[in-house]
């Protein structure tokens, strides 16, 4: 399956890190799959076992593979894709939150369209096993921002685009990242999730035109509330 190498003008790892790739998607391996170990890499392409360790840290700097000491390579939770693909350390925006919501209000309402076009059964469960942590969450008087926004992933899952189920993580991501100041309520949990129920309802019933309008409006409100607390804090 895999030619020798050694035999182009690229240097021997860089041809080793393409042959892993390749081995990655050929064997339809997953996120949290195991790869081979280096010896067996190195007995598969004919090239040492410094070669492989390049050519592997070369994918950990790519974010394709993580090495577990102790346990192994596998393959990333979303191989490829950067820590902060959005350079967001590099923003010095002061409404870098603000500028978030707004992006997600450009995106999601559609995201939610497509999961009540596309959703399946395992989909719309896992959305449903959100909305009950939420409701622990509020239930408790605790706020959790983390779970909030796994409602969210969840969408973009049960949308089934391989592009939105990438995309939008990387969003909430950097939402979670800039969490801190962004100081939600135990209130606002509250009505987050009476809105987020009646999305999922929408994207449950299969009515499209519906969960893109109810997540549309869970955004706007999102929207005034990051900025009403921001107006508070500074005042």
């Amino acid at each position: 399956m895999y030619k020798k190498l050694g035999s182009s003008g690229h240097r021997l790892s860089d041809e080793v890190t393409e042959h892993i790739k390749m081995l990655i998607r050929n064997e339809h391996l997953k996120p949290g799959d195991k790869i081979p170990n280096e010896i067996e890499l190195g007995r598969l392409f004919g090239v040492s076992r410094p070669t492989i360790r390049q050519a592997v840290n070369s994918l950990v700097s790519q974010n394709i593979v993580e090495i577990v000491r102790g346990r192994g390579t596998f393959v990333s939770r979303a191989p490829g894709i950067a820590r902060d693909p959005l350079g967001l350390e590099f923003i010095l925006a002061p409404d870098l939150q603000i500028s978030l919501a707004e992006a997600r209000l450009a995106i999601e309402p559609g995201v939610a369209r497509l999961a009540a076009e596309n959703a399946t059964e395992k989909g719309l469960g896992k959305i449903g096993e959100c909305i009950e942590k939420m409701r622990e969450v509020v239930h408790e008087h605790r706020i959790g921002m983390a779970i909030e926004l796994d409602f969210h992933r969840s969408i973009a899952e049960a949308s089934c685009n391989p592009i939105i189920m990438r995309v939008v993580p990387i969003i909430l991501d950097s939402i979670l990242n800039t969490y801190a100041d962004s100081n939600p309520t135990i209130r606002d949990h509250g009505v987050a999730l009476e809105e987020h129920t009646a999305v999922y309802k929408a994207i449950a019933g299969h009515d499209a035109d519906k969960a893109f309008s109810l997540m549309q409006t869970h955004l706007k409100n999102s929207h005034e509330r990051l900025v009403r607390r921001k107006s508070d804090k500074a005042s």
